[in-house]
């Protein structure tokens, strides 16, 4: 029986257990993955803080930060499968930064943004942790499953992940462009991963808001 989550607070008093239960003194991974705009960066970092306040040291990974430049992730010969394959550098994120920082518990380094409309640098510095959380998309294919030591999956629907972006993109971007991206790229993309890796099916959990769950139980009944 696949696990249920409802709140962050639950989450939290899971991978607390997983932490004491831990053998080694290596960092463990956790993967918090679902569909862009599902939620998952709010939640992680929730989750984060809940756990810090329990003395648990805390990595925050988002797989944003390893975007491929604008022009490969939103080529206009891009097939949804494409993005799906070549959006996130995720191999590059796992070699140079989650294997390190799982190995020794500690690493300092930048990723730049190899994107010449909008170059940016991410610097990472982490001390002695504990727990990696990885938030975001893809996380949860097979070739990276036997890297974590859990992985939840934050279900959510397309209507609600649209939303959220819409809420999120910048004003000079109109709603036109923005429809036309996640009908056209985003969403096939997430529905050629939940079709290819069952993403939700690989998790160890499912995350679930309590208002959606509330309302599931409502349209059950």
């Amino acid at each position: 029986m696949k696990t249920v989550f409802n709140t962050a607070a639950q989450i939290k008093s899971e991978l607390r257990d997983l932490h004491a239960r831990k053998g080694s003194n290596k960092a463990q991974i956790v993967a918090i993955s679902g569909i862009e705009g599902g939620g998952k960066r709010a939640l992680t970092q929730k989750i984060a803080n809940a756990l810090q306040l329990d003395g648990i040291s805390v990595a925050i990974v988002h797989s944003d930060d390893w975007e491929a430049a604008a022009n490969v992730r939103f080529n206009v010969m891009n097939s949804p499968e494409q993005y799906y394959l070549n959006a996130y550098r995720l191999d590059e994120m796992v070699e140079e930064l989650i294997l390190p920082l799982k190995l020794f518990g500690s690493i300092k380094a930048s990723v730049t943004l190899d994107d010449v409309m909008n170059p940016r640098t991410v610097d990472y510095d982490f001390e002695k942790i504990d727990i990696i959380l990885i938030e975001g998309v893809y996380l949860l294919q097979s070739a990276y499953l036997e890297l974590y030591d859990y992985s939840i999956w934050v279900k959510s629907d397309f209507d609600a992940a649209f939303a959220r972006l819409d809420s999120q993109v910048d004003i000079e971007q109109s709603q036109e462009a923005l429809v036309n991206l996640f009908e056209g790229l985003i969403k096939p993309a997430a529905q050629y991963h939940i079709f290819t890796d069952d993403p939700q099916g690989c998790a160890q959990a499912i995350y679930i808001e309590e208002e959606k769950a509330d309302n599931d139980n409502q349209a059950k009944t």
